[in-house]
């Protein structure tokens, strides 16, 4: 007996068009004229054959849009993908996010069934779809990845890794074959939220491995590989070359944009890669196998171009001046400047981005750092609690976030199920007092300077870490100079550490962190439960406990910090009580114990609830929803379903 699982989350109520939907259509199918010229060309088969025999049917949000033209996309640096374009020409799971966040859809999955356990998942691939090549996409792509890559020790030398996949028993998880269309994905343990992370960025990998095209960079399957190695510039054996052909698991976007030979199943595929130039060039995918309701195959759109730009205020102007159509994170420096530019009549309009996130920033001390004192002292509460009293919040929003937003720690959003007062509210007053009271606990002494010492008599001095380059850190900076300086006013010297987040992740590897300024997931919904990031123990951006991820994952390239077993407690009851529960009731119910426990234990602390987003992009652009749920969970642009937009004329 099987049922499918269907969570309703709580979100604000937004006026959007329905998700998609799987509805029967006839041959008569609709196309780009740009591949009805390829078609009477002899260079494509008809459209009726290269679609699947039940394709996925996109509602458009507005209107069934026109087809044709070039959608310009600025980003800023060498990355276009977590520069933005990711989001627009990427994210397609085996399901797919409503677009308001209320549960999932079909996507390359037709259909499922879930086991009364929640331990097997059944999942019903579309008959005839096809790669960007042409070629058939089958059970046995998804078989090669769980097999011959997720399974193999060579790439994944700490046994089977994935964000998808529980670290407990993790090698007793299977794949199997009921026929060419047909899988069944079967855990050791109940995992009742397992359709949700598929939707989200932890589901990539299982449709993300073509094995008509990858075999001939597996060791397994060709037996003269030396010379592809040999031939390709920057790898040194055959794990190096397949990664970097098959994009991953452990390269992802970067790489995707690098290869144009490499089949995928996205609405647009890379024509020109940027190299060492500024622009990449993207053409639509002759096989994608999404539809209007009309039966036009999509997307409208032919081409993609993506602009790099040297920083974001020359990709502003652009934006400004109508030479491009849409930038991803416009920055809250922006804000007055663009809503001005559309009073004035610039060719701009501007949606509203309702952010799934439950703080601006979240502040880290990393407990797991190598140098004991600072890690007794990370690890005492009454410090962490006086830190926050320090924190001038009001200001950080009227300065940094133009008003927008209002006090408060990291933790989910009024609106969902699973709030906490405590987790919200906790220790957000702006009180030097208080928060000397606090300190005085824990670093009683101070320099004549009025610094506080530690307990070997020096001056307690603290770098904070900061990624300046991301597509959304744009305003860390500024965040971080008014934290050293509110924590200066207290006794506390905090030095701001500003670099690429290349050297940033470098230093997560390694451990050498004291702390550092991060995002805040885990807002709306139940979004807290499919990323617990800053609620439980060893989690990847959990940087307040940051050697105990690489501890949990077996991680050979970073420094692993074995957890306390209280730790491990709190991992455990996550996994088991939450991951494992059956209902969406006893989800919550467990997760809310969960929550309450990062109350008690304040792990990391917040700035303030992030007040609306905004979202400039070029009037011609159709099909925009005039409000959205933002954030990473949720795919960030692809819950606006790209794919539909059109260019008006």
């Amino acid at each position: 007996m099987f049922r499918r699982i269907l969570f309703l989350m709580t979100v604000m109520a937004m006026v959007i068009a329905p998700a998609t939907q799987i509805v029967a259509q006839d041959d008569e199918y609709g196309e780009s004229p740009m591949l009805a010229e390829r078609v009477a060309a002899g260079e494509l088969p008809p459209v009726a054959e290269r679609l699947p025999e039940n394709p996925a049917v996109v509602v458009p949000f507005n209107e069934v849009g026109t087809y044709g033209g070039q959608f310009r996309m600025g980003f800023v640096g060498s990355n276009p993908g977590w520069g933005g374009m990711w989001y627009v020409v990427g994210w397609e799971n085996l399901v797919i996010w409503k677009p308001d966040f209320s549960g999932v859809d079909p996507n390359i999955a037709e259909s499922w069934e879930v086991s009364d356990d929640v331990r097997e998942y059944t999942f019903h691939l579309r008959k005839g779809m096809k790669w960007s090549d042409g070629a058939p996409f089958t059970a046995d792509d998804i078989m090669f990845y769980v097999e011959d890559v997720l399974f193999n020790e060579e790439i994944n030398t700490a046994g089977p890794v994935a964000d998808w996949l529980p670290t407990t028993r993790a090698d007793e998880f299977r794949a199997e074959k009921i026929d060419d269309y047909t899988v069944k994905l079967i855990f050791a343990e109940p995992q009742g939220t397992f359709l949700y992370n598929l939707a989200t960025w932890a589901g990539r990998h299982l449709t993300w491995f073509p094995k008509h095209y990858l075999t001939q960079f597996h060791v397994d399957y060709n037996p003269d590989i030396d010379a592809l190695i040999e031939a390709e510039e920057g790898v040194e054996d055959w794990v190096g070359l397949f990664n970097k052909k098959a994009s991953g698991p452990t390269d992802d976007t970067n790489n995707y944009f690098l290869e144009p030979d490499r089949p995928l199943l996205f609405p647009w595929i890379i024509k020109e890669p940027l190299g060492t130039g500024t622009q990449i060039l993207m053409e639509r995918n002759p096989y994608y196998w999404k539809v209007d309701t009309e039966g036009n195959q999509l997307p409208y759109i032919d081409t993609i171009l993506g602009i790099s730009y040297q920083d974001g205020e020359g990709r502003t102007f652009a934006m400004l001046n109508g030479d491009l159509d849409y930038v991803k994170d416009p920055g809250d420096e922006n804000r007055v400047i663009y809503f001005e530019a559309v009073d004035e009549g610039k060719p701009i309009k501007i949606s509203t981005a309702i952010s799934d996130g439950a703080n601006s920033n979240s502040i880290h001390f990393n407990r797991t750092v190598a140098d004991p004192v600072k890690a007794e002292i990370f690890a005492n509460k009454d410090f962490r609690i006086g830190m926050s009293y320090a924190i001038n919040r009001a200001e950080i929003i009227e300065i940094v976030h133009n008003g927008q937003g209002t006090p408060a720690q990291v933790g989910p959003l009024e609106s969902s199920p699973l709030y906490s007062e405590q987790l919200a509210t906790q220790y957000v007053e702006y009180d030097v007092d208080l928060a000397n009271e606090y300190l005085d606990k824990v670093l009683p002494d101070k320099d004549d300077e009025g610094f506080r010492l530690g307990p070997d008599g020096n001056r307690f001095s603290i770098v904070l870490l900061v990624s300046n380059d991301l597509s959304y850190s744009s305003n860390w900076e500024q965040v971080a100079e008014l934290l050293t300086g509110y924590w200066a006013e207290v006794g506390v010297e905090v030095i701001m550490n500003s670099m690429p987040n290349t050297q940033f992740v470098e230093n997560k590897r390694a451990n050498t962190m004291d702390m550092a300024l991060y995002t805040g997931e885990g807002g709306a919904g139940i979004t807290a439960i499919l990323d617990p990031r800053y609620h439980i123990p060893m989690e990847y951006f959990g940087i307040f406990g940051n050697g105990w991820f690489a501890w949990r994952v077996n991680s050979s390239d970073s420094t692993q910090v074995e957890p306390p077993d209280w730790a491990k407690d709190y991992r455990t009851k996550f996994e088991v009580e939450v991951l494992g529960a059956t209902t969406q009731d006893e989800q919550v119910a467990k997760m809310q114990e969960i929550l309450q426990m990062s109350a008690d234990e304040f792990w990391v602390i917040g700035i303030s609830r992030p007040g609306l987003g905004y979202q400039p992009y070029h009037e011609r652009i159709g099909n925009m929803p005039d409000e959205w749920i933002a954030g990473w969970i949720e795919g960030v642009q692809k819950i606006k379903y790209p794919e539909q937009w059109f260019l008006k004329e």
